[in-house]
């Protein structure tokens, strides 16, 4: 028994380097800069929650609601950028480095057109929008106004994004991190003046807190596409024709099934958000900061999945694929082992966390019993992150789209409708359709990962 505890909790370090023409790459040198960055990035998103707070609850509501559709906004621009990665990455791995540079310029081009047209006519189309999400009244109208100016400047972060993902390729994750500190850093010095006004601004409340995220985003665009320029990492954007965009269609052919699952994944939030609504305004601002404290136990999963199908990517491109199979079942054991701990730990610490962001004690009621459910929702989803991530690095993307689409539709929004609202369990009732989407979908992915199919969707082109 001793020995089969010492075997499971064994890493096994070789299994996790890889050589590339980039030069030697390790999972740490990949996971601390991507869990570094998204660490930041929510931690940004806590400290306006918390600033928002201080405005009103109305406000938190508000703006948490616009920003799920937002989410689901700049998911869909993802589209170009994940098939840009994969495409990237398998090609680095075959040693192909002009057919990853051709992906990398058709990235930026396509993603910054995208964005442009997209953000202008949903802008348009605020208010409709988001009147789809029973939202009424003062929450509507803050959300609006949010939605409308964050959605026409999504320029910005389309193609900083775009550009990250590349770095991020290249082997050079540590760039994002800098950008997402400084833009992030800059967002939340914007939001305090916005919020507590020290200063007096032209600009005050949630409009405010809109402007104060499009400088930021503005302001890390600059600020990457400078170290685009400097930083030299044999992409050649001045030799390229047009012909080097041809790449986009095996770009799209293996984006599109991804970014369809993701889009569909945050619609599904989007739709669950206004199923919480009809249980009230306060059952809305429940969810949205039990979801800002609980990102910090999934952000370790999320950040090694994300880091292990990068170097999938690398090895599927290679040939690797023992190791690659290997590294990926070794990770999913250390990110459930993680997710336990922590979410065990966030549930002990539930009230006083809580406390932070309210004094409201049905919210903190609420809150914590909702902590200790998601014990189980961190374990499926932990399941989620190594798995659905390795499968999209390996290049195998229908099957995880349709394997997402019908869990978040009939598990996460089915599930929640009949035991939230139907069975009147409320946001209990919709937690444990969440469990039940993650587990459904863990399973499904590990099931697909250990029948080895993946191994024949590798897209790379040897030179």
């Amino acid at each position: 028994q001793k020995g089969n505890s010492m075997k499971f909790f064994h890493y096994d370090k070789t299994l996790s380097i890889m050589k590339t023409p980039q030069g030697t790459m390790t999972l740490s040198r990949i996971f601390v800069p991507f869990f570094t960055e998204m660490l930041l990035l929510n931690m940004m998103g806590t400290i306006n929650t918390l600033m928002l707070s201080h405005y009103s609850d109305d406000a938190v509501a508000a703006v948490g609601s616009a920003t799920q559709l937002l989410g689901m906004i700049l998911t869909f621009y993802t589209v170009i950028s994940t098939g840009a990665s994969i495409v990237i990455n398998h090609n680095l791995g075959a040693e192909n480095t002009e057919k990853a540079s051709d992906a990398a310029l058709t990235s930026i081009i396509l993603c910054g057109s995208l964005s442009l047209i997209l953000g202008t006519c949903l802008s348009l189309a605020a208010r409709p929008l988001l009147g789809l999400m029973h939202l009424q009244g003062q929450v509507l109208d803050y959300a609006v106004t949010y939605f409308r100016i964050a959605v026409q400047f999504s320029f910005f972060q389309a193609v900083t994004s775009s550009i990250s993902g590349i770095f991020r390729s290249y082997g050079k994750p540590k760039i994002s991190v800098c950008v997402s500190l400084t833009m992030n850093g800059m967002n939340a010095a914007l939001a305090y003046l916005v919020i507590f006004r020290p200063i007096n601004l032209p600009v005050s409340g949630v409009s405010g807190i809109a402007a104060a995220y499009v400088c930021s985003q503005l302001f890390g665009l600059l600020l990457i596409l400078t170290f685009l320029r400097k930083i030299p990492l044999g992409l050649h954007f001045r030799q390229k024709n047009f012909a080097s965009l041809k790449v986009a269609v095996t770009m799209l052919k293996v984006g599109i099934p991804g970014g369809i699952s993701s889009i569909s994944y945050n619609l599904s939030q989007v739709v669950s958000t206004s199923i919480i609504a009809i249980l009230g305004v306060a059952a809305i601002s429940t969810k949205i900061y039990v979801s800002n404290i609980v990102f910090y136990v999934y952000v370790f999963g999320m950040s090694l999945g994300l880091s292990t199908s990068l170097m999938i990517g690398w090895l599927a491109g290679a040939g690797k694929y023992e190791q690659a199979y290997r590294l990926n079942l070794q990770n999913l054991k250390l990110t459930i082992s993680a997710n336990v701990m922590l979410s065990f730990l966030i549930f002990l610490l539930a009230e006083p966390l809580l406390g932070c962001f309210t004094t409201d004690p049905q919210i903190i009621s609420m809150g914590r019993h909702l902590m200790l459910i998601d014990i189980l929702v961190e374990i499926g989803r932990g399941f989620n992150h190594v798995e659905e991530n390795s499968l999209r690095g390996a290049g195998d993307v229908v099957y995880p789209m349709a394997v997402s689409m019908i869990s978040c539709w009939t598990m996460s929004i089915l599930f929640s409708y009949i035991l939230g609202i139907r069975m009147g369990l409320g946001l209990t009732g919709c937690w444990i359709a969440f469990a039940m989407d993650e587990f459904f979908r863990g399973t499904a992915y590990l099931i697909r990962w250990r029948s080895r199919k993946w191994t024949t969707k590798t897209v790379a082109v040897h030179a």
